[in-house]
C-alpha cells in the first residue's frame, strides 16, 4: 500500500558531509554515551560498532578527530562537536516525535486517497486530482491533503493502479 515513512537525522560537520542516521542508531548512541565518551577521550585509536554505525578515533595532523562511517559515507568530527551531539538528546527527542506524528498523518492520507482512487477506478492524474479535492475525505482545513496532491499524486495514482 505504498512506501513507508519514517524518520531520519541528518549529521553534517563543516565541510558539507552528511550522514541519514536511523532513528533506532540515534538512540542507541544515546544509549552508549558513556562508550562513546570514553572512546573519544582515550588518547589511542580505538572504535565502536552501534548497529551499521562505525564511529572510530583517528589521528590526523597529530590531533584526534572522530570519524563516523554509516555505509559508504563518512564524516569527521572534532570530539567536542561530538560531546555537543549530546547535549542535543532532548532537543532531537521533541523534534522526531513532533515530526513523526506528522508522518503518521501523511501516511494515512496517502493511503485514504490511494483507495478512493481504486475504488472509483480513476486512473487519470489530472482526474483525480479534482476528484480527490471535491470528495469527503479531502480536508480543506489540512496541509497535508494538499501538499500530498502538490508533491505525491503522481505516486498516489501509481500505487493505486499497481500495488495492491
Amino acid at each position: 500500500m505504498g512506501p513507508v515513512s519514517y524518520v531520519k537525522l541528518r549529521i553534517g560537520n563543516n565541510r558539507g558531509n552528511q550522514i541519514l542516521l536511523p532513528y533506532v542508531i540515534w538512540k542507541t548512541f544515546i544509549e552508549k554515551r558513556v562508550d562513546i565518551e570514553q572512546l573519544v577521550q582515550s588518547i589511542a585509536p580505538s572504535s565502536l560498532l552501534i548497529h551499521d554505525l562505525i564511529i572510530e578515533l583517528v589521528q590526523m595532523r597529530n590531533t584526534n578527530i572522530v570519524k563516523f562511517t554509516l555505509r559508504d559515507t563518512c564524516l569527521y568530527m572534532k570530539p567536542s562537536t561530538v560531546f555537543f551531539l549530546f547535549e542535543l538528546e532532548h532537543c532531537v527527542e521533541h523534534v522526531y516525535y513532533r515530526i513523526y506524528e506528522n508522518i503518521y498523518g501523511v501516511s494515512e492520507k496517502f493511503k485514504q486517497f490511494i483507495n478512493f482512487l481504486r475504488r472509483n477506478c480513476i486512473t487519470d492524474k489530472h482526474i483525480a486530482i479534482k476528484t480527490l479535492r471535491e470528495s469527503d475525505i479531502f480536508d480543506k482545513t489540512s496541509i497535508i491533503g494538499y501538499e500530498s496532491l502538490a508533491y505525491a499524486i503522481d505516486n498516489i495514482v501509481h500505487y493505486a493502479l499497481h500495488d495492491q
